[in-house]
């Protein structure tokens, strides 16, 4: 299975790291971020790679060149949405293949991704995570006067954190949309997504705040 990295953003969250640096090569404890997600897929018997760049892509082509025993192509699509990076891809891809952030870091299951995905009748499976609230909601006026205080909330919800497995038939749909979640929106609409619930660890480093924090979580990634 092909593994796409999507790593073309321009990192403006991350700014000024990002002024000299692409985001997926911002270190976390002198690594990486992306040498982390290509250990863990490595690690896990996948080594086939098409790394999706744009910003500063000779930069990642540098550094992908230095690590060794990669099987990879780069693509640098420039600065474009993420649905023309994986456009890009398609002469290069002949069956099943994954999506992954070039700044998620996550210790997925990948043997059980692989057999959820192939076992609905979708194309497409997007690994979520739960989030959930230990504070207490407040709904105010605009006043400020407060009318209703809920201590334990049952507000819980999921969010995408990018680990993805396509069918090649996804195709068809991504030729129909726009853009990236134009394209999401489509499949929920023809009912061809099913979500995976990753209960393991989750890093997103989108923001400094994000990184100080990843900083932290790091070590227990394996």
């Amino acid at each position: 299975m092909k593994i796409l990295l999507l790593c073309g953003g321009k990192g403006t969250r991350l700014f000024p790291l990002t002024e000299k640096l692409p985001k997926p090569l911002i270190p976390i404890k002198g690594k990486p971020i992306i040498d982390y997600i290509i250990n863990y897929f490595v690690n896990h018997d996948l080594n086939n790679f098409l790394f999706c760049t744009g910003y500063k892509s000779e930069l990642i082509k540098k550094h992908l060149s230095e690590l060794g025993g990669l099987n990879y192509t780069i693509l640098d699509s420039g600065d474009v949405d993420i649905l023309n990076r994986i456009k890009d891809c398609e002469n290069l891809i002949e069956d099943e293949f994954m999506i992954c952030y070039g700044d998620t870091i996550a210790n997925i299951n990948l043997q059980e991704l692989v057999e959820f995905h192939k076992s609905h009748e979708g194309i497409a499976t997007m690994s979520s995570f739960n989030l959930s609230s230990n504070f207490g909601v407040i709904k105010s006026h605009k006043s400020g006067q407060i009318f209703s205080l809920d201590e334990k909330p049952q507000n819980n919800f999921s969010i995408n954190i990018g680990y993805f497995i396509f069918s090649y038939d996804v195709f068809k749909y991504i030729h129909l949309a726009k853009n990236w979640i134009d394209f999401l929106n489509l499949l929920i609409d023809e009912k061809k997504i099913y979500a995976k619930e990753h209960k393991g660890l989750h890093i997103t480093i989108n923001t400094l705040t994000e990184l100080f924090i990843a900083e932290k979580e790091i070590e227990s990634f394996k």
